[in-house]
C-alpha cells in the first residue's frame, strides 16, 4: 500500500496552528511531569519505566497515524468487485429495517452487490422488518437474502453462513443496529486492488453521540480508536481488529479460515464473543495485511446506560485479552515497530491497576503526600486525548473525551482482572 508524501509541516498548516501548538506544548510538559515523577515516587522502577511506557505508547499512536494516508493513484477508479453487505441480527426490530434500506441506497452497480440477512432466533418482530426492508429493497433492484433462523445459533454462526450463502467476492458485514453512507462500500473495495489486502476496517461513527454524557464520551472514544489507533496499526497493513460494525472481508480467503474460526475454543470453552477480532486474528496469522479506511463511515448505537455499558466492555475486555494471547504468538514476526507497539499494547494495560494502586493508595500512605505529579500527568494526558478529536473534528464534545480518558483511568482499569478471572465465561453479556 502506497502513502502520501506529505510533510509534517505542510498538514500543520492544514488545520488550526493554535490547537496544535496546544497539542504539542501539553506533550512537552507531560514528558517534563514523567521524568520528575520518576525522581519523585522513590526511584521505583517499575512505576518509573511505566510512567515513561505508557506516555510514549499514547503519543506515538497519534505520531504514526499521521503518516497512514494512503496514495489515491494507486487505487483503480474502475475496479469494481461483486460484493455481499452481511447482517447477522437477533432482536433488531427496532433498527433493521433502516439498517438493510440504508444499505440497498448504496452508490455501487447494483448488479454487482446484494444483501444477506440472518434472524438469529429474534423473539421480536425483525423478521417482519426484515421482510418489508427487502420489498422496499426489490423496488430499486437489490436482491435482499433473508435466512430466519427459528434457534438462536449465536452471531459467529451467523456470520459463517453468511460467507457459505455468497457467491461474491468481497464481504461487507454491518451490525444489525448500524447505518452506512452511500459511499462506504466503495471506499472500503478500492483497498482490495491489493491481492494481499483481506480486510479493510471502516470508520466508525457513534449514531446517538448527543443522547447523554455517557455516549458523548464513546463518541469521542469511537473517534480517537479509529482515527488515531487504528491508522497506526494500518500503516504497517496490521490493523488487529476489523470492526464488526463495519468491515469488508475478501471471502476467498474466509473460506480458507472459515472452520477453524468457527470452530475455536478458548480453555475448553467454545468462543461466542469478540468475533471481530478473532476473524482478523486469524487472518494476520495467515500473512494476510489488513488495513483501515477512514472515508468508509458507518454509524453505528452504543450503550446509553452505565450499566449496558459496563457489560459490554466487560465483554470487550474479555475477548481482547483472549485474542491478544493469541496474536501475541505470532505478532513478532511483523513489522518492528509495529511488533513492539503490540506488546506494550498488551503489557501496559496488565499492568495498570498495580500502578494506579501505588500511585493514588500506596505512596500516599507512606508519604503523607499527595501524588501531584501523577495526577497532574494524568489530566494532561486527558486533555491531549480531547484535544486531538477536537483537532480533527472542531466538536465540542472534546472535553468529554477528557473525562473518558480520566474515567478508563481511575474506573475501567478494575475491569481487567475480573475480566481475566471470568475468561471461561461465554455469555453475550447484553443480550
Amino acid at each position: 500500500m502506497k502513502f502520501k508524501n506529505n510533510t509534517f509541516f505542510s498538514y500543520f498548516r492544514k488545520h488550526n496552528i493554535n490547537s496544535w501548538m496546544i497539542f504539542f506544548v501539553l506533550i512537552y510538559v507531560v514528558l517534563v511531569i514523567k521524568f520528575i515523577t520518576i525522581q519523585t515516587i522513590d526511584n521505583n522502577i517499575l512505576f518509573g519505566a511505566y510512567s515513561i511506557l505508557v506516555s510514549f505508547y499514547i503519543l506515538s499512536r497519534f505520531g504514526l497515524a499521521y503518516f497512514y494516508e494512503p496514495d489515491d493513484a494507486s487505487f483503480d477508479k474502475n475496479y469494481r468487485p461483486t460484493i455481499s453487505f452481511a447482517v447477522p441480527s437477533k432482536n433488531e426490530g427496532e433498527n433493521i429495517r433502516e439498517t438493510i434500506v440504508r444499505i440497498a441506497q448504496t452508490d455501487y452497480p447494483k448488479s454487482k452487490f446484494d444483501i444477506i440477512v440472518i434472524n438469529d432466533g429474534s423473539t421480536d418482530n425483525t423478521l417482519e422488518e426484515m421482510l418489508k426492508a427487502k420489498e422496499i429493497a426489490k423496488k430499486i433492484g437489490i436482491n435482499v437474502i433473508v435466512v430466519d433462523w427459528k434457534i438462536n445459533k449465536g452471531k459467529r454462526e451467523g456470520m459463517a453462513e453468511c460467507i457459505r450463502r455468497s457467491k461474491n467476492d468481497i464481504i461487507i458485514f454491518i451490525d444489525s443496529d448500524s447505518f452506512v453512507d452511500k459511499d462506504t462500500a466503495k471506499e472500503l473495495v478500492k483497498y482490495f486492488i491489493d491481492e494481499e489486502v483481506a480486510a479493510v476496517a471502516g470508520h466508525a461513527y457513534v449514531a446517538n453521540a448527543n443522547k447523554n454524557a455517557l455516549t458523548k464520551m464513546q463518541a469521542v472514544r469511537y473517534y480517537v480508536a479509529f482515527k488515531a489507533y487504528k491508522s497506526a496499526e494500518a500503516l504497517f497493513g496490521t490493523v488487529t481488529c476489523c470492526s464488526g460494525c463495519c468491515s469488508a472481508y475478501r471471502r476467498e480467503y474466509l473460506i480458507k479460515i472459515l472452520n477453524p474460526w468457527l470452530k475455536q475454543s478458548f480453555l475448553g470453552v467454545r468462543c461466542t464473543y469478540g468475533d471481530d477480532r478473532s476473524l482478523t486474528n486469524f487472518l494476520l496469522n495467515k500473512n494476510y495485511t489488513t488495513v483501515y479506511s477512514h472515508e468508509a463511515k458507518a454509524y453505528t448505537f452504543v450503550p446509553d446506560t452505565f450499566r449496558g455499558f459496563m457489560k459490554q466492555q466487560l465483554r470487550w475486555k474479555k475477548s481482547w485479552i483472549r485474542e491478544s494471547m493469541k496474536a501475541g504468538q505470532f505478532m513478532w514476526k511483523k513489522n518492528p515497530i509495529m511488533s513492539v507497539s503490540f506488546y506494550l499494547g498488551v503489557i501496559l494495560p496488565l499492568l495498570a491497576p498495580i500502578i494506579v494502586i501505588r500511585a493514588l493508595i500506596w505512596y500516599p500512605y507512606i508519604t503523607s503526600r499527595l501524588p501531584l505529579f501523577y495526577l497532574f500527568g494524568l489530566a494532561l494526558m486527558a486533555v491531549i486525548y480531547g484535544l486531538y478529536y477536537y483537532i480533527h473534528t472542531s466538536d465540542k464534545k472534546w472535553i468529554y473525551g477528557v473525562f473518558f480518558a480520566t474515567f478508563y483511568t481511575l474506573v475501567l482499569v478494575w475491569q481487567l482482572p475480573w475480566a481475566i478471572l471470568n475468561l471461561r465465561d461465554g455469555s453475550w453479556g447484553t443480550r
